[in-house]
This record gives structure tokens, C-alpha cells and sequence, in this order.
């Protein structure tokens, strides 16, 4: 009598594999279970990997880490018993994480990013921190030099230490909750610039689609919907567009920076920023480069005021 195929393919090369091999754990049924199940086990370990990590409102895990799904499935009640076999490690130090919960970083890299937050005197126009203590509303070299598109532009943290590793793992290793967690904290706290509000909707920094594929995400879209819901404003997506691919500024000089993406910005919709005041968000700024013309496109577009907020700030 022929065996009636079974409406699982992947399970039945699964038995074909385990009769080949002469399995002899024999039942009514035919090949046992349990020989059937170790092959579909080593076939879902060889599957290509899931993004790096998801987030679990309070709870992060990343699917790196074995006990990624133990973590899912159990809340918090066994979190000790999985941080002890599991460990969580610092997204800067690398040094195992005690506390049980969403801690990204160890204690000392905490503090260490709360140090690096800018809280001193920048410049009016671009946010560029001073090294040294100057008169309120003092413009950088650039700002005196160049009219920028933009307002003002802040942003949380130098980029150095800490913030550094944050955002390079958010940007480049599939780890797309870290961002938002980061943007999440520090709105939370109250640490927004008192000096960047008004703001009617908030508009991302546009990926071109391109980039968007080979990266799996668009990081300042998923920071401003944070962002959009913290503030309690309109979240613009899909009205400032990237019209063509460009290199990444982060790998070109200086000079050649604002060539790379002169015109690489329009708006699709005008009528949706005509007068309004946007806020503008991005990762990291270095140069402004980028953010200025973004604002160019928004502004010849009709939009009354626009200014940038990033996590990060460089110095150019």
C-alpha cells in the first residue's frame, strides 16, 4: 500500500533524509518523531538569520542571544535565571550586564553617556558645541561664513564614547531599537532643548529606497515616530523624498560633501508644509550638509520654520 503524501513538504524531506540514513526507531505511523524533529531542528538553525533584535515595550531581546526567545515567551518572571546561563553585555564595553531588564549599557558607559550630553553654550544656528564659554547666541565659523536653510539645529549628545557605539550599532548592525530606546530616554527625562519648540509635525531625513533595502530600515523614520508621539505632533512621512542615490556622507571629505547631495532632496506634497513649523530628525549631524538641503527642498516647498534635532552632534 503507497504512503499517502502528507500536505508538508518540508517535513517529508525531513523523513526521506532519516530513512536514508537508516533510522530504526520503528512506529504504526512509519519514521519516528523524534528522528524526524531532529532534522527539522538542525534545518531551522541553518535558516538565515532574523533581524538583529525586537522590542518588547520594556523588555529587549535580541535574537543574537540563545535565550532570545525564553526572554519572549517567560516576561520577567525568569529574567535572573536567563541573565545568569545568558548574559546581557554593554553595547559599548562589551562587559556583562548584572541587572536584570532593558539596560543597554553597563553603569559606567551611562554615565559616561549622560556626560556627554550637550548642555553647554553651542552655536545659535547649527548646535556646534564651544569649547570654551562665549556670549549667548554666538555663531560657529561655518554659520558666520554660509546662510544656512535651517533655523536651529540640536542635538542630545556628542558623538563620541557611548553614543558612538549606540548609533553605529542602530545604523549598521540591525539592532533597530536601540534609536528609539535612546530617543525614548532622554525625551523622557525632559532633556528636549528648551530652545526647539513650536514645532506643528516632524519630517525624517529621507533614505533613498535603494539604501533602505540594503539596510532593512530607515533609522530617522523610526526615530520620528518616537519623536511624533512624545511631542504629540503630525508625523510627515513619505512628503520629503530622496530623488537619487548618493554615498554615504560619513565616508567623504568634507568638500565633497555638499555636492553629493546638492538636489538629492524634493517634496512631494507642498501643500502638506506649506506654513507650517517642521521639526527635521536625524541620527547624527556632522557637517549639516545634509540637513541643510533638506530644509532648502522644505523651504522652497513653503514651510514657515524649519529646525533639526539629532541624537548626536559632531565636530565637522
Amino acid at each position: 500500500m503507497t504512503k499517502r503524501p502528507s500536505q508538508n513538504p518540508v517535513r517529508d524531506e525531513a523523513e526521506r533524509e532519516v530513512r536514508g540514513q537508516g533510522g530504526r526507531c520503528k512506529t504504526p505511523g512509519g519514521v519516528a518523531k523524534c528522528h524526524v524533529e531532529d532534522v527539522l531542528r538542525r534545518q531551522r538553525s541553518q535558516r538565515p538569520s532574523q533581524p538583529a533584535a525586537v522590542d518588547r515595550g520594556f523588555e529587549i531581546v535580541s535574537n543574537r542571544s540563545p535565550a532570545a526567545v525564553p526572554r519572549a515567551l517567560l516576561g520577567g518572571l525568569l529574567h535572573p535565571v536567563l541573565d545568569w546561563f545568558y548574559p546581557r553585555h554593554c553595547y559599548h564595553c562589551g562587559r556583562p550586564l548584572q541587572e536584570s531588564g532593558a539596560r543597554i549599557l553597563c553603569g559606567d558607559c551611562s554615565r559616561d553617556l549622560s556626560a556627554g550630553r550637550i548642555t553647554g553654550e553651542v552655536c545659535e544656528v547649527c548646535g556646534l558645541p564651544f569649547a570654551a564659554a562665549v556670549a549667548p547666541g554666538t555663531l560657529c565659523t561655518t554659520c558666520r561664513a554660509e546662510r544656512r536653510h535651517f533655523d536651529r539645529a540640536r542635538a542630545f549628545f556628542t558623538y563620541a564614547g557611548p553614543a558612538v557605539s549606540i548609533i553605529q550599532h542602530f545604523k549598521f548592525d540591525g539592532d533597530f531599537f536601540l534609536g528609539p530606546r535612546l530617543l525614548a530616554g532622554v525625551l523622557d527625562r525632559g532633556w528636549m532643548p528648551t530652545d526647539m519648540d513650536g514645532a506643528e509635525a516632524v519630517v525624517p531625513v529621507p533614505l533613498h529606497p535603494r539604501r533602505r533595502r540594503e539596510r532593512g530600515y530607515d533609522q530617522a523614520h523610526l526615530l520620528s515616530r518616537v519623536l511624533a508621539q512624545k511631542l504629540g505632533c503630525r508625523l510627515l512621512c513619505g512628503v520629503l523624498v530622496r530623488t537619487r542615490y548618493t554615498s554615504q556622507q560619513a565616508l567623504l571629505p568634507v568638500e565633497r560633501r555638499w555636492d553629493n547631495v546638492r538636489g538629492a532632496f524634493a517634496v512631494r506634497k507642498p501643500a502638506r508644509v506649506r506654513g507650517r513649523r517642521l521639526l527635521l530628525m536625524d541620527d547624527v549631524m556632522t557637517t549639516g550638509v545634509t540637513a541643510d538641503e533638506c530644509a532648502r527642498a522644505l523651504k522652497r516647498a513653503g514651510a514657515g520654520h524649519v529646525q533639526v534635532l539629532t541624537l548626536a552632534r559632531t565636530a565637522p
